[in-house]
């Protein structure tokens, strides 16, 4: 919880930082709709990887996978398919091209690194390939995705069922875990708070511009079903206890090669999730959709406190981490950086992240 309350306390001051250095341009309703809407694609990668790094592995593989299957969906749809069709058919081919890492990795023992690295680039060469040229997306209802925006008291009410719902969790598990750790207690409910004071005011920022974005909802239901399967199923459990310690893990009789199959099969999900909010952003299926997408994806979840040796993470702080490197890349975007100077900055935060969680994981160990 020290790690949730820093980044929810550092976000805000990053803002209010470029804000200052950009002349008043972070801090404006139009900008935040946009930083939201980015965070989205990046956002839903991140809760997928939290499971795949805590079980010990990684997934190269993602940002050239999202782009394929936005590809294979605008081209099914350019070609006559119903959306539900074209949605199920690429939607199986991202669990397909997950399970497919998963098995490579769980059965014959390829490392994971390369397994998704191979995948990398022939999603790469399969993307290219088939939205050159680019595919137009025509479909209204998956546009909205990606350029619909929810609107006064609609936006309002699902953000007072949210913040309502935190809530309640937040005094059940204050419940669950006793009374005697006040300083737990008092880290749990200021976290709360301040991630309620943040979703109000998103809502108020937001509702004066175009709204919240539809894609900042589908991030929301990753999370949600990601931290779902991560916190409260024996799956998620096993996951993280295979990165912790993959050998006690198999003699503890926990099923490896499920998991790791299970683990890759979301992320293959939320790939294609990815792949939809990515191109009913750009309103067409186009060659250079993902590029980059994961490392972001990881940087995101290592930000968050997501471990590269495996055994521990956090969805919603992955989640976190990905706001605040969005949070970095606008500000520095708002200030006239040029791109190249932008993934020097991000590349040194990123080590210096890394080696943060490191030296405070060693502190911890060693007493």
């Amino acid at each position: 919880m020290k790690r949730a309350l820093v980044l929810l306390i550092a976000i805000p001051a990053i803002w209010l930082l470029f804000h200052l250095l950009s002349d008043g341009a972070v801090l404006t309703a139009g900008n935040m709709v946009n930083l939201f809407k980015y965070l989205s694609v990046v956002g839903i990668l991140a809760a997928g990887m939290t499971l795949v790094i805590g079980a010990g592995n990684i997934d190269l593989s993602v940002g050239s996978l999202l782009g394929f299957l936005g590809a294979v969906n605008a081209l099914l749809l350019a070609a006559g398919w119903p959306l539900t069709a074209a949605l199920i058919a690429s939607a199986l081919i991202g669990l397909a091209a997950g399970m497919l890492h998963g098995g490579l990795t769980a059965f014959l023992r390829v490392p994971s690194f390369i397994v998704t690295l191979s995948g990398l680039l022939a999603y790469m060469g399969l993307k290219q390939y088939l939205a050159n040229p680019v595919i137009p997306l025509r479909d209204e209802h998956l546009i909205q995705l990606g350029q619909g925006y929810l609107q006064g008291s609609a936006a309002w009410l699902i953000v007072t069922g949210v913040v309502g719902t935190l809530w309640i969790v937040t005094f059940l598990t204050r419940r669950d875990s006793g009374r005697g750790n006040l300083k737990e207690a008092i880290r749990n409910f200021g976290s709360a708070s301040l991630v309620t004071a943040g979703l109000f005011g998103m809502v108020a920022v937001a509702t004066q511009d175009r709204g919240i974005p539809y894609s900042v909802l589908a991030l929301g239901v990753a999370g949600l079903v990601c931290h779902f399967i991560a916190q409260k199923t024996r799956a998620g459990r096993y996951a993280f206890a295979l990165g912790s310690n993959p050998e006690a893990a198999r003699y503890a009789g926990v099923p490896v090669r499920g998991i790791l199959v299970l683990t890759f099969a979301l992320m293959g999900l939320m790939a294609w999730l990815a792949g939809l909010v990515a191109t009913s952003q750009l309103m067409a299926g186009a060659a250079d959709i993902g590029d980059q997408q994961e490392l972001y994806a990881i940087a995101a979840c290592v930000l968050g406190g997501t471990s590269l040796r495996g055994g521990s993470g956090n969805v919603w702080m992955s989640i976190l981490g990905a706001l605040l490197m969005a949070s970095i890349l606008n500000g520095m975007e708002q200030m006239g950086i040029a791109s190249t100077i932008q993934k020097i900055i991000l590349g040194l935060i990123l080590v210096a992240a890394v080696a943060a969680d490191q030296w405070t994981r060693r502190k911890e160990r060693h007493g």
